[in-house]
């Protein structure tokens, strides 16, 4: 069911945290706040010494969301589409991250179209992404290559590994959906400036990292979409964190 903006699907602003001891250091030395689930602070801790691509495919992982506008049974409703990075498994060698666009659920024949306040129609997306940095191998210089393109591109440019996405078009009968492969394209991920229109456009979602996702297909086709990281609010329940505590 697509779910309105008003809601912020129990996300929350996320304040600077310690995570493991690597995330610890790296966010010391780049005075940065990296959001790590307990999986990826555990893996992070298996790289000594981390490469560049090890470092970035850390710092973009998280739970993205990005505004849109749906025409629902008539009314324009304010909606979210969800973005999720992983940083991988460790199986793959070097490191891939992984990009899945969340299906925006929307009801057979309630929505008559989607589209974004500074662009037009915008289709629902599916599908994931492998990612991965081309510096894969120097890692006595990472973390001081890793300030240099961060502080030089505000972000970093990735190679999309492999990976198609499924763009339906909103409101068409009979529904048309094109397969899009993005397998030799190009993802790019940069801090938004203050003052600009996308920034803007993420004002009411609280995030400790605004940003600007484009993924660049092979034959030139470009997405781009403003996202804020967003993190799942704490469990207010005691009993229940106990619990978590426990296991």
């Amino acid at each position: 069911m697509f779910r309105p903006i008003e809601s912020t699907h129990g996300y929350r602003e996320v304040r600077r945290e310690r995570g493991a001891a690597f995330a610890s250091v790296v966010g010391w030395a780049l005075g940065l706040t990296l959001v790590m689930s307990p999986f990826s602070q555990a893996r992070a801790q298996t790289l000594t010494p981390a490469s560049l691509n090890d470092l970035v495919l850390i710092w973009i992982q998280g739970n993205y969301a990005s505004p849109l506008i749906c025409k629902i049974d008539g009314r324009a409703q304010r909606g979210l589409r969800r973005i999720l990075i992983e940083p991988g498994t460790g199986v793959t060698r070097p490191a891939e991250g992984t990009i899945r666009f969340v299906d925006l659920e929307l009801e057979t024949g309630t929505a008559s179209r989607c589209f974004t306040e500074i662009g037009g129609r915008t289709p629902n997306i599916t599908g994931e992404l492998a990612v991965r940095h081309p510096n894969t191998k120097r890692r006595d210089t990472a973390v001081r290559d890793f300030k240099a393109e961060l502080r030089r591109k505000r972000g970093f440019e990735l190679d999309i590994v492999k990976g198609r996405l499924q763009l339906s078009e909103v409101g068409a009968d009979p529904p048309v959906t094109e397969s899009l492969d993005f397998r030799g394209g190009k993802l790019r991920i940069h801090l938004l400036r203050q003052g600009s229109d996308s920034l803007r456009l993420l004002k009411d979602l609280p995030s400790p990292r605004k940003l600007m996702l484009e993924f660049e297909a092979r034959d030139g086709r470009t997405l781009s979409f403003p996202a804020s990281l967003a993190k799942p609010k704490a469990d207010s329940n005691p009993r229940r964190q106990a619990k978590g505590q426990a296991r």
